[in-house]
């Protein structure tokens, strides 16, 4: 009987650690997935080459055409699922883009002051904070302040 009990622990230890060890293995490949943010910003526009041509937070309704936001990671060369978010001063959702298995490592989206863009739901009119939420993989990564003036 005693021989029995210590086959059956032996054999409860070996479940344990094989399980311990595939968990270990899965958090690890999740943590190897995790996307590194190289630049992350606000602009007023590309270059030729589709690169920012200067950093900018405050945005005028009356001067500028709209805001371009940037976003470059390392690459990784996975494919990610993309979604950004833009939110006006009154918390509404005024932008939305998403892009499913994603395998480039750069993401670049405009709203426009002039002329609604195709993932744009209305053109910003509101003065005030405006945020840019960015999800990769289902995961908030950041949340990007810019301002709306005159």
């Amino acid at each position: 009987m005693f021989n029995n009990t210590k086959i059956t622990f032996k054999f409860s230890l070996r479940c344990f650690f094989i399980i311990l060890f595939c968990l270990l293995l899965n958090s690890k490949a999740a943590f190897a997935q995790e996307v590194k943010i190289n630049t992350l910003l606000t602009t007023e526009g590309l270059n030729k080459d589709g690169f920012p041509v200067t950093y900018k937070n405050n945005f005028s309704l009356s001067d500028d055409k709209g805001v371009q936001y940037y976003v470059e990671w390392i690459d990784d060369q996975n494919k990610h699922d993309i979604l950004i978010k833009w939110f006006d001063s009154k918390d509404k959702l005024i932008n939305y883009l998403l892009l499913k298995n994603f395998s480039k490592n750069i993401v670049r989206d405009y709203i426009s002051f002039i002329k609604k863009n195709r993932s744009q739901f209305m053109i910003p009119n509101q003065l005030g904070a405006y945020y840019i939420y960015l999800y990769i993989d289902n995961k908030l990564v950041s949340i990007t302040k810019f301002n709306i003036i005159k």
